[in-house]
């Protein structure tokens, strides 16, 4: 039997956004919903949960960007979390993550980072931070 040339490729779906002046991205099932947040937001950032707040941020970020709300699934019920516009979803070939380097991983002060992607955006190619939420707290 010659072989499905029209076969699904394993894709992950994922939440990007920015933070810390980072494209960052985590899989969707963690993402309730998302929103518009007021000019004055106040709240929980994902710069704080991901340990950005210790980190000096690229010379490309850009503080003052949109930002918007994700509503994180968690055990106990939702939580509201401040970060970066734009929000986008999208499904992501697996073929395109890189688990992080063990030395990486070993030594980020970042925490939850486990892989990292390159995003082609009209011919430019962007690092993208994958990050575990199940542990963010």
């Amino acid at each position: 039997m010659a072989a499905d040339s029209g076969a699904i490729h394993d894709t992950l779906d994922l939440v990007l956004f920015s933070a810390g002046g980072w494209r960052v991205g985590l899989e969707a099932r963690w993402v309730g919903a998302s929103r518009l947040a007021p000019a004055q937001a106040t709240g929980c950032a994902i710069e704080t949960l991901l340990g950005f707040a210790s980190t000096a941020p690229p010379a490309s970020a850009t503080p003052t960007a949109p930002r918007q709300y994700l509503q994180f699934k968690r055990p106990g019920g939702r939580q509201d979390v401040l970060v970066g516009s734009p929000v986008e979803l999208v499904s992501w070939p697996a073929s395109a993550i890189h688990p992080l380097p063990p030395l990486l991983a070993a030594r980020t002060g970042l925490r939850g980072l486990r892989a990292l992607a390159l995003q082609a955006n009209t011919g430019e190619q962007a690092l993208v931070l994958l990050f575990d939420a199940s542990g963010l707290t």
